[in-house]
């Protein structure tokens, strides 16, 4: 996961000229941590905050520190696409979450029309094969 956030973190950072004035990077993490989906999106979520400390406790990416809000889906996909647009209205450089599939059929778009990268813990194969050039399945089972 930590090789996941720094790669996505550097793609964003290499084209976004915006980036070299931002003082830190921000990867909001959309994710179920409550409803039915809160198990697998909260091991997501811890993982991702644990390689977000490990970056940040060696000066970041850049020498800028990864601030990373985490907002919960409730497991419900509209909430989730709320969600992203919220996440996206606040210009980040790569939005990681959520992890259900549906969810991220109903969100992807609004990131890809955005060019925001987006990692996400679904597995469902369709997802990749819809053609976003943007959108990086991380799940272990795929």
């Amino acid at each position: 996961m930590k090789a996941i956030i720094l790669a996505a973190s550097l793609f964003a950072f290499g084209t976004t000229a915006a980036a070299q004035a931002q003082q830190t990077v921000f990867m909001p993490i959309v994710i179920e941590v409550s409803g039915n989906g809160a198990v697998s999106g909260t091991n997501f979520r811890d993982g991702a905050l644990m390689a977000i400390d490990e970056i940040n406790a060696k000066g970041g990416i850049l020498k800028r520190k990864i601030n990373a809000p985490v907002s919960d889906t409730q497991s419900n996909a509209g909430v989730s696409r709320a969600q992203v647009q919220k996440a996206i209205d606040g210009n980040p450089y790569v939005i990681l979450g959520p992890v259900f599939s549906g969810s991220v059929k109903v969100n992807m778009l609004l990131a890809q029309a955005a060019e925001i990268p987006q990692f996400t813990g679904a597995e469902a194969a369709e997802i990749t094969q819809m053609g976003n050039d943007l959108i990086f399945r991380t799940s272990f089972g795929q």
